[in-house]
């Protein structure tokens, strides 16, 4: 049995050579000589052999033998059994010449540093595994405890995800009766669609509000007429009166008569003067009611659309249900876009459900697939504040796939300009910059985007604020990927293989080619960024405007009159903007600005006021060397279909 005194006085001891019967006792090593199993007990091929138990008992007796050390003695006997019947906890005692003889050591002092300094080793460890087994059981304590919290956040997020679906389900369904309740509403204020007997025609027929104000329009007018005449006759009359005036003497009646006559010339002028400034106020309301009318006849076509979607009666689509369908936004021929709800990451969206149809041949379905896989791998790689974001796509039953992307709460540009006419040039700089942002951040991919449709109705208002002027460019059906490019700055070109698509009012002459297959670049989208600015600031479009596009197409209206370019009197608009209109409007391509020449352009480039009317000091958003890796990321607005080409 080994002493219970104290380690550490142990090695006191040790270090002083004080090893006592217990304390220095040692193991023997593994390179002592051990009897083989089921031999004879043999003696060691040593020349000296250990000394009888009688002797070491004898020699060692002195606690202070420096020459002596202590190692346990073997477990077993050769034969199996315990030697000298002490058991396996027998220690024995050997000289430090026996340990000597074996070359196990040659000096003991060394010996005992040795186990002095394991010793210390050992008991520090021990401390530090004493230590990490308490920090263990501590971060099992937590981990137990995190698990235990983690599981209970989970099934209240579960229960909150559950009681959020039924909340936006119970939304949705409140605004599809609202909508409908709304529009039996207008019919009676704005008016409906009605089928003419004798024809069998749809005419719509006018509701109270446009009546009152045709009544109103009506009376004012005719009192406009009588005052008018009345205007007419007072001002005879004080004609005439001075005629007399000048003839005979002014006596009192015919200076009283004249006096009164002036009094009613001006009355009455002034009465026609405030009829006149009602009509116009009438007819101001008769043009803002145009447009409601409009947006109204709008909401119809989208709710007749929604009532006869089979997705009317869908409340959810997606993994787990995640996106619930809030309202139907567009329509197009072979896809719907509906405004939907994301349980996961708790906002709105829009999923645009493409459908192909079952009479399509092999490889008409296959060819439609190949487009929209097209757009959206394209979509996949965006990231820029100004260009709409995919989230998500997904297979809905066999003939079906769904696109989730970014939802943009206002309207699209289009609807803007024709409810507006046109707008204030700083509106219109500030939104061409974000549009050139965006493009200048296609052409610096390393395979370069064209996006070949940019038109107004491409272009959303990411806010319903109407002060807000954010935008958001969306649907890349029709852009163009090129696999090369020769530098960051460089124009390449691809071959257009798909003539006779896009909106033929945006489209470059260079695009109406039907000789030979022309070859495009990021200047298509430069002519359709000249374009839509124009259209911003004058209210109309430069070339082919009223026409149709099957006309455009057919007498190369584009290509006719694209070489002058003519800028109306009115609004008035700085020289800058039109110099830079023109650079974007060159006929031929080789002239024309690409996008980067366009992002330099030192209108867009200006920090200062300079000869804009209204325009106010601002910072450019196009630095002169920005990289395309610096423009950091951050849209289907309602009412927003497919394109029609």
């Amino acid at each position: 049995m080994r002493s219970s005194e104290p380690r550490h006085h142990q090695r006191k001891r040790a270090r002083e050579g004080e090893v006592g019967t217990e304390s220095g006792d040692v193991e023997l090593p593994p390179q002592l000589p051990q009897e083989k199993k089921g031999s004879a007990c043999q003696s060691p091929p040593h020349s000296r052999a250990p000394p009888s138990p009688e002797k070491r008992t004898n020699s060692c007796a002195g606690e202070g033998d420096s020459d002596c050390v202590f190692v346990p003695a073997p477990s077993t006997s050769c034969g199996g059994g315990t030697s000298g019947g002490g058991g396996p906890h027998q220690e024995r005692k050997l000289k430090q010449a026996t340990l000597v003889s074996f070359g196990l050591i040659n000096d003991a002092s060394l010996f005992r540093k040795e186990i002095a300094d394991r010793d210390a080793q050992i008991d520090e460890l021990r401390e530090r595994l004493s230590s990490m087994e308490s920090r263990v059981a501590e971060a099992e304590s937590a981990l137990a405890a995190s698990e235990a919290q983690l599981s209970q956040v989970a099934l209240r997020a579960e229960h909150y995800q559950r009681v959020l679906r039924e909340e936006m389900l119970r939304t949705a369904r409140q605004a599809k009766s609202d909508a409908r309740r709304a529009l039996h509403q207008k019919h009676f204020e704005l008016g409906q669609i009605a089928m003419w007997h004798s024809s069998g025609r749809e005419v719509w027929v006018e509701g109270n509000r446009p009546k009152e104000l045709i009544m109103q329009l009506e009376e004012l007018s005719s009192r406009r007429d009588e005052v008018e005449e009345l205007k007419k006759a007072a001002e005879k009359r004080v004609r005439q009166l001075l005629r007399s005036s000048d003839e005979d003497s002014m006596t009192p009646e015919l200076q009283n008569a004249l006096m009164e006559s002036q009094e009613a010339m001006q009355l009455y002028t002034s009465e026609f003067a405030a009829l006149g400034s009602s009509i116009q106020a009438v007819k101001q309301r008769q043009l803002e009611l145009d447009h409601e009318k409009k947006a109204f006849l709008k909401e119809i076509r989208r709710v007749s659309d929604e009532d006869a979607s089979e997705f009317m009666a869908v409340l959810a689509i997606g993994q787990g249900q995640r996106y619930v369908l809030m309202q139907l936004l567009g329509k197009g021929g072979f896809s719907e876009v509906w405004k939907a709800f994301d349980l996961q990451d708790a906002r709105y969206v829009a999923c645009k459900i493409h459908r192909v149809q079952r009479e399509w041949s092999a490889q008409t379905r296959l060819h439609y697939r190949r487009h929209a896989d097209r757009e959206l791998a394209i979509m996949r790689t965006l990231q820029h504040p100004h260009l709409t974001r995919l989230y998500d796509e997904f297979e809905h039953g066999e003939a079906m796939f769904v696109s989730v992307m970014e939802y943009s709460q206002g309207a699209d540009l289009d609807t803007h300009l024709k409810r507006y006419g046109c707008m204030r040039e700083m509106e219109a700089r500030l939104i061409l910059l974000q549009v050139v942002s965006a493009l200048r951040y296609l052409a610096a991919q390393e395979q370069p985007i064209i996006h070949y449709d940019l038109k107004p109705a491409n272009i959303l208002f990411h806010s319903s604020n109407a002060s807000s002027l954010e935008i958001k460019i969306t649907d890349f059906g029709l852009s163009k990927l090129i696999q090369s490019r020769d530098g960051p700055h460089d124009n390449p070109t691809i071959e257009l293989t798909s003539q006779g698509t896009g909106t033929y009012w945006y489209l470059p002459p260079e695009c109406f080619d039907t000789v030979a297959t022309p070859r495009i670049s990021n200047k298509v989208d430069v002519w359709s960024c000249g374009i839509i600015f124009y259209q911003m600031l004058f209210g109309r479009r430069p070339f082919a405007e009223g026409e149709s596009q099957r006309r455009i197409w057919q007498d190369k209206l584009i290509v006719s009159s694209a070489r002058t370019l003519r800028f109306p009197d009115t609004p008035r608009v700085s020289q800058e903007a039109k110099d830079l209109i023109q650079k974007c409007l060159e006929y031929h391509p080789s002239d024309r600005y690409d996008v980067h020449q366009l992002s330099q352009d030192p209108y867009l480039q200006r920090t200062s006021r300079r000869s804009t009317r209204s325009e106010r000091p601002s910072s450019s958003l196009l630095p002169p060397s920005l990289p395309s890796s610096a423009l950091a990321p951050t849209s289907v607005a309602e009412g927003k279909g497919d394109a029609v080409t």
